[in-house]
């Protein structure tokens, strides 16, 4: 019973994170790719210490944003390893079932999260949005999406923790936090006290 409902958890879990990212995804502004080679009209919005480290040499950008991907991609790989492992090998859940229930509850609301943020974020997909968006859940969070895969990943780790999970998550989150420390600089340089505002009113998980 409980390897069946882990099993419909895990692919429920890639199919709105494939909906998520196909249909809503929004290309940030210090994605890794625009931090190694830098729009220098962009730049000019972010402060002297950011626009130190996108001035940084290529093989040190390499390093700080690029090979930590590797360990987002492993994080994002395991559920599907669990998944295999119970599919074909009958591995059986190790944790007790109040432990158990924690982890799916955990899962299942990071990604009740995700969505409803992707509802928030309607009208960013519209050509003549320039703002930042401040109603739905962000009146709660200033990154909810992200909060819910946070909160999924680590519904994951407490059903089947492992080392390599563990690893793979902190440095997930400590990647993503340096990079929302970098968008958050220039959504402030570009609207100003509005922003400043938002940014005092509302905090940047929870």
């Amino acid at each position: 019973m409980l390897e069946a409902v882990t099993i419909t958890s895990i692919v429920l879990f890639y199919i709105s994170l494939f909906v998520e990212l196909y249909f809503y995804s929004i290309p940030s502004i210090v994605s890794t790719k625009k931090i190694l080679k830098p729009d220098q009209s962009i730049t000019d919005y972010f402060s002297e210490h950011i626009k130190s480290i996108l001035n940084w040499s290529l093989p040190l950008k390499v390093l700080v944003f690029v090979v930590p991907m590797i360990f987002i991609y492993v994080l994002h790989l395991l559920p599907a390893y669990a998944l295999y492992d119970l599919l074909f090998f009958d591995i059986q859940i190790q944790n007790s079932y109040s432990t158990y229930i924690i982890g799916i509850g955990l899962v299942v609301f990071g990604r009740i999260i995700s969505h409803l943020y992707l509802l928030s974020i309607k009208k960013i997909k519209t050509q003549s949005f320039t703002g930042f968006v401040t109603s739905g859940l962000f009146k709660f969070s200033r990154n909810p999406g992200l909060l819910g895969l946070y909160i999924s990943f680590l519904g994951f780790y407490v059903i089947q923790p492992s080392t390599l999970f563990l690893i793979c998550y902190l440095i997930y989150i400590i990647h993503m936090h340096f990079k929302i420390i970098m968008e958050e600089n220039y959504l402030t340089n570009t609207h100003g006290e509005d922003y400043k505002e938002y940014l005092q009113k509302t905090r940047r998980y929870l």
